[in-house]
């Protein structure tokens, strides 16, 4: 007999929760669990579903985004690896899945204009706090979700985060964030009684942000990231110091900040001297053309 879906994704959350940061878990399991409801609305479980059904949730279900469909099939995969591993399945359906590829990203910064707005639509001292630090620490959404007034260092002004892969890096304390530090009381800073951690979840934080920027599309939390990363850059080009800051495994993942924006590339060329024998040729030009023309 099959196993019930919520006993079975409780038992998978426990698991990787041993290994994988919060958000991620987060992630993987909310995948899941939108697999297992799909399954049982086509008289299914998850555990008998075929590689068809697989791919007809990924078309039919996920959004459209080559992103969101590829981190739906990363959650499936750890998912049916884990079902294997326990023996809850004797085949591993993740062998078979198609890899999806996603176009190289280009950055998205939120306006400034949007974060003024945003700051005028908080009510709390916490809506605040989402959106400085997403604006001048760069923290995704999971890691500002979790964190709780230990991680600050007030007196060295450094700032202790865990981001994905349940890495742990040290950032410098921005002197706003850290002002804004001081009206919280000690414990977590979004507190929650409703998720057995204690504090709010990276996707209902996520939600919150949107909110405060108006449900505009493409402006999110990880759009206050982008911000962060591309006034970073643009201020010092240090693609492995802002690697450290973002918490990127990778060089190349940072690599996207530092596609020119439309506003720096208007700089450039516009910084190029115009000559005067320039303008007098287009002048006698234009002269002699209003002449042949009378």
């Amino acid at each position: 007999m099959l196993p019930d879906h919520s006993d079975l994704i409780e038992q998978f959350e426990t698991t990787i929760a041993a290994y994988l940061s919060q958000g991620t878990v987060e992630t993987r399991t909310y995948y899941v669990r939108r697999l297992a409801q799909w399954a049982s609305a086509h008289d299914n479980h998850i555990l008998s579903l075929e590689l068809k059904d697989i791919l007809t949730w990924l078309s039919k279900s996920i959004g459209p985004s080559p992103w969101t469909k590829r981190s739906a099939k990363s959650s499936a995969s750890v998912f049916y690896k884990w079902a294997r591993r326990h023996r809850y399945t004797e085949h591993n359906l993740a062998d078979d899945f198609p890899t999806i590829s996603a176009p190289k990203g280009i950055p998205n910064p939120c306006p400034e204009s949007a974060v003024t707005a945003a700051l005028r639509r908080c009510t709390r001292i916490q809506d605040v706090m989402m959106l400085l630090l997403g604006e001048y620490q760069g923290l995704r959404a999971s890691e500002t979700a979790q964190l709780h007034t230990s991680d600050f260092d007030p007196v060295h002004d450094q700032l202790r985060v865990t981001g994905k892969g349940n890495k742990t890096r040290i950032l410098p304390l921005h002197p706003i964030v850290k002002e804004a530090l001081a009206h919280f009381s000690p414990g977590f800073l979004f507190p929650s009684d409703r998720n057995p951690t204690g504090h709010i979840l990276g996707r209902s934080l996520g939600r919150r942000v949107r909110h405060l920027l108006g449900h505009v599309p493409k402006l999110n939390a990880h759009s206050l990231r982008h911000k962060f990363g591309c006034e970073t850059l643009e201020l010092n080009p240090d693609l492995l110091a802002l690697r450290d800051l973002l918490g990127h495994e990778s060089v190349e993942t940072t690599q996207i900040y530092a596609r020119a924006s439309a506003q720096r590339l208007q700089k450039m060329v516009f910084a190029l001297p115009t000559k005067p024998d320039r303008m007098s040729t287009l002048t006698e030009i234009d002269a002699g053309t209003s002449a042949r023309h009378q």
